[in-house]
C-alpha cells in the first residue's frame, strides 16, 4: 500500500521520454504568449518632426491658456518660413488675436506683425481687407483693454502698407476709439460720454497718448504726397506678377470719372455725391485713392470736429498735449482744396 502511493508521487516528477518527431504535451495551465506583427507603409506621410509642426503650432493659437498662445507667437516669430505660400495660413490664424483678451498676447502679436512686414514686403497689401476688418473691430470693442493696443497694429500698416483705400473707415472709427462725437445729435454725444468714462484708468491714459501719436502718422501718410526713392531695391518673396492685381500708388485712376463702381466728389468744391449733399453715411461709398478726394473729405467732414477735440487735448498738457499739437500743425498746413 505504501509503495503504491510512493510510485504515484514519483510519477509527477518523472521526465517523460519523447519519441523522435513528437513534441511534449503542453500542461493544462499553459498560456500562449506568441504574437504577430505587421508593418504599415505610408509613403505620402512624412514622419519628420517638421512635417506638420506649423499646422500644429497654429492650432495652439486657440488654446485656452494665454501663456500657450504667447509662446506659440514667439515660436512663429523665431521661425518664420521663407516660403511665401505658407503666410496665407499664418495670417488667417493670427488675425483673431488682435481682439484677444490677453494684453501680453496682443503685444507679442504686434512684434510678430512687424517681423512679417519686414520679412515679406507687400504681403499685408494682399490681406489688407481682413486686417482692417479686425482692426476696426478692435477699435469699437467693448473691452477697453482691447482698444488700448489697437493703434499699434494700425501703426504697422501705416509704415508698411497702403491704407489710402480705407481712409474713411479708419478715420470714422478713430473718433469712436477716442470717444469723440462726429455727429452733433444727442445719441452720438451720449455714446461719446459713455466711452470717455472708460478712459480714466492709467492704462487708458497712456493708450490715448499712443492713439494721438499714431493719428499724427496716419495724417502724414494719407494727407501728403509720398516721396518715392527709386534707388531702393527690395528683394520680395511674393509672386512677381502681384502688381498686376493691385491698385497703383500715387497715380490717377483713368476710369474713375466713369463712376463705374464708386461715387466720386464733384469738382465744383461743394462736396456733393451723386447730386445730393455729402454726409457721413456716404463715406463708405466714396473712393479715397486720390489725394484730392481725401483732402476734400477732411476739410468738409472731419477737420472741424477733429480740430475741436485736439484743442481739448492740447489744454490737458503733457505728452498728450504735445502729440495733439503735432496733429494740429498738420491740419493747419493742409490746403483747403487740392
Amino acid at each position: 500500500m505504501g509503495s503504491k502511493k510512493k510510485k504515484e508521487k514519483q510519477k509527477d516528477f518523472k521526465k517523460a521520454k519523447l519519441k523522435v518527431g513528437k513534441t511534449a504535451a503542453k500542461p493544462d495551465n499553459y498560456t500562449d504568449t506568441s504574437f504577430k506583427s505587421k508593418t504599415i507603409s505610408l509613403p505620402n506621410q512624412s514622419i519628420t518632426i517638421n512635417s506638420n509642426s506649423l499646422q500644429h503650432e497654429l492650432s495652439l493659437l486657440k488654446h485656452h491658456s494665454s501663456n500657450t498662445r504667447k509662446e506659440i507667437l514667439i515660436q512663429l516669430e523665431s521661425h518664420l518660413p521663407s516660403n511665401s505660400s505658407q503666410y496665407k495660413l499664418i495670417i488667417s490664424s493670427i488675425l483673431p488675436l488682435i481682439i484677444d483678451d490677453s494684453r501680453m498676447v496682443r503685444l507679442q502679436l504686434v512684434s510678430l506683425f512687424k517681423k512679417i512686414a519686414i520679412k515679406q514686403p507687400g504681403l499685408f497689401d494682399l490681406h489688407l481687407r481682413s486686417i482692417i476688418l479686425f482692426i476696426v473691430s478692435a477699435m469699437t470693442h467693448i473691452q477697453p483693454n482691447v482698444r488700448n493696443t489697437v493703434s499699434l497694429f494700425l501703426e504697422i500698416l501705416i509704415d508698411y502698407s497702403n491704407i489710402k483705400s480705407y481712409y474713411n473707415k479708419i478715420l470714422k472709427n478713430y473718433f469712436i476709439l477716442m470717444g469723440w462725437n462726429l455727429n452733433e445729435d444727442k445719441k452720438s454725444i451720449s455714446l461719446a460720454i459713455n466711452n470717455n468714462g472708460s478712459l480714466n484708468d492709467e492704462n487708458s491714459k497712456k493708450a490715448r497718448i499712443e492713439h494721438v501719436r499714431i493719428l499724427n502718422k496716419f495724417l502724414q501718410k494719407t494727407m501728403f504726397e509720398e516721396k518715392i526713392d527709386n534707388g531702393i531695391k527690395i528683394d520680395v518673396a511674393i509672386h512677381p506678377q502681384s502688381y498686376k492685381y493691385l491698385l497703383p500708388h500715387n497715380v490717377p485712376q483713368p476710369y474713375s470719372p466713369l463712376k463705374l463702381f464708386v461715387n466720386e466728389i464733384q469738382e465744383n468744391g461743394t462736396g456733393v455725391v451723386g447730386g445730393s449733399a455729402l454726409s457721413i453715411t456716404d463715406l463708405d461709398s466714396i473712393s479715397t485713392e486720390d489725394l484730392g478726394t481725401r483732402m476734400k473729405i477732411m476739410n468738409d467732414i472731419f477737420k472741424p470736429t477733429l480740430v475741436k477735440n485736439l484743442k481739448g487735448l492740447l489744454k490737458e498738457g503733457g505728452d498728450i498735449g504735445r502729440e495733439a499739437n503735432n496733429c494740429l500743425k498738420i491740419l493747419e498746413a493742409l490746403p483747403k482744396e487740392k
